[in-house]
């Protein structure tokens, strides 16, 4: 069922709730398919979603995915004008989904947890029905935390063992095969706050990793993530994991949030201290070194809420490689903003979000040039719900000139 309108007031929206399950709210419909802002609602008053991922499937639909219920796993799928099509809920024991989708060639994978076992697997995920295939399970690899899957297709999986309060980082080869493991110490138990950070009854912590090519020098991976008792960004070489640098935070108080490397050698990065929210779109980093992230230079967006999310990519736009850090304000709207990848200059900022509460989940590149929103919604204020909006490429055009 579709219901249109083009404003929800807080007693319409409560009313929509009883009508049906995985109905679409559209809060404005400006020529479906290229242009609109859908809300995905739900019947059930208990229905918690954390939307995750987006993803275009071969230029004709989106799959969403989110978490519910905690940590659950939910899969939707909209036509390219928003339209619902379906969902599902991924069965036991598969929980804890990690926040990408992770694609290579025409294949869409995603990375989860053992309920019970706390082990690693790694799904297909078939598009069209949304059916999945466990391609790689490891129950050594405990409480996965980010993953990374490069353009070779090797795998660099990041988690927690709890026995030795360590955390691990595991490199497979594309036919996920184990070519390297290696632990680093965090000196303390951190197995609850990561346990608080997975269910969502605590503070979400920014645990992601990567690969950078260098300037001048051998790429290197880097993992953020706990390491001798506080968050840091930790550099290592790629063939064997040995640590080459550090960039520390203060425990679990200021930290890098976000990281992307760029084709220059530099980083875009997000760091979050004690709450302030500071971009940084072009930073030279010492890989070699150690640092502290108190020490970057960075001018504060105190719009920025306090614990909000932050994603980092990179897009060409028109030929144009442009940098785009997606979040949501103090005020629950959604925030986009785009910097010149050559001098890390701000070109532009976009605001979506106007009736309702709103927080960022992701974003992603569409075939027509332009941008899909992922974003999660409070319909009536109170019932968390997933959005998506997409903007034209003439939008983000405007936005960038």
């Amino acid at each position: 069922m579709t219901i249109k309108n083009t404003y929800i007031n807080l007693s319409v929206a409560f009313c929509l709730i009883c009508l049906g399950t995985s109905c679409d709210i559209s809060e404005n419909e400006i020529e479906p398919g290229i242009s609109f802002t859908k809300i995905y609602n739900s019947s059930s008053f208990t229905d918690i979603y954390d939307p995750l991922d987006v993803a275009s499937i071969n230029d004709s639909a989106y799959l969403v995915l989110s978490a519910t219920d905690a940590w659950n796993i939910h899969l939707l799928k909209a036509g390219m004008d928003g339209a619902f099509e379906w969902e599902m809920n991924l069965p036991e024991p598969y929980v804890n989904a990690l926040p990408q989708m992770y694609r290579q060639d025409d294949n869409l994978y995603l990375v989860c947890m053992n309920e019970l076992r706390l082990g690693t697997y790694i799904l297909r995920i078939n598009p069209a029905g949304g059916e999945t295939e466990v391609v790689y399970q490891n129950q050594e690899i405990t409480y996965p935390l980010a993953a990374h899957l490069s353009a070779q297709g090797d795998w660099l999986i990041q988690g927690y063992n709890r026995e030795e309060r360590k955390t691990s980082l595991t490199k497979l080869s594309p036919g996920f095969n184990k070519e390297w493991s290696k632990e680093f110490d965090i000196l303390e138990d951190v197995e609850e706050r990561i346990i608080k950070h997975l269910t969502r009854t605590g503070t979400r912590l920014p645990f992601f990793n990567g690969y950078a090519p260098g300037n001048g020098n051998s790429g290197y991976y880097y993992f953020n993530g706990f390491n001798n008792y506080t968050m840091a960004l930790t550099f290592v070489n790629p063939s064997d994991g040995e640590p080459l640098g550090v960039m520390n935070g203060f425990r679990d108080l200021g930290y890098i949030n976000a990281a992307l490397s760029l084709e220059n050698g530099a980083f875009a990065l997000s760091k979050n201290s004690y709450g302030d929210n500071y971009l940084i779109p072009m930073s030279e980093v010492n890989e070699r070194s150690v640092s502290s992230s108190s020490d970057l230079e960075a001018n504060q967006f105190p719009e920025i809420d306090a614990r909000a999310n932050v994603i980092i990519k990179t897009y060409e736009i028109q030929g144009r490689e442009i940098i785009f850090y997606a979040t949501h304000s103090r005020s629950k709207r959604i925030m986009l903003y785009a910097y010149d990848v050559l001098d890390g200059s701000l070109l532009g900022v976009e605001y979506m979000g106007q009736t309702s509460p709103y927080e960022i989940g992701n974003i992603t590149a569409t075939a027509d040039g332009g941008l899909v929103v992922l974003g999660k919604t409070y319909v009536a204020g109170r019932f968390p719900r997933i959005s998506l909006f997409k903007l034209t490429e003439n939008e983000v055009l405007d936005m960038i000139n």
